[in-house]
């Protein structure tokens, strides 16, 4: 019987961070103005309890970061007040926004490997 209310609790987890990252992504392409850049949201991960949510996201150029990063700390309350407008909860968790560096990661791997060849 445990096993089932696991499941049932990891799908409705995975259905919320679906759902959050597709309103957060939204959100930051309508506000979120790059002259020359992208912007991803890769990743969402609420807590157990739905106390906080995890943003996981990059930017391209790597020169954008900071700017991006002033951007999201000035618009959270903007951000979350959006959400509760989006979705049917009896709170909207706090955000903790995170640069993901799985891509540099990446790209400076690649750069090894070929110096290597």
């Amino acid at each position: 019987m445990p096993r089932r209310n696991f499941n049932v609790k990891a799908r409705r987890q995975e259905k919320l961070n679906s759902l959050y990252q597709k309103i957060i992504s939204e959100f930051m392409e309508r506000r979120l103005r790059l002259k020359q850049g992208i912007f991803t949201v890769t990743k969402v991960q609420i807590s157990e309890r739905g106390e906080r949510l995890k943003v996981y996201f990059s930017v391209w150029p790597d020169a954008q970061e900071k700017n991006v990063l002033k951007f999201l700390g000035a618009s959270t309350s903007e951000l979350r007040s959006h959400l509760a407008g989006k979705i049917d909860a009896k709170f909207v968790p706090e955000l903790e926004f995170l640069l993901d560096d799985s891509e540099k990661k990446r790209r400076k791997i690649e750069t090894l490997l070929k110096k290597m060849k």
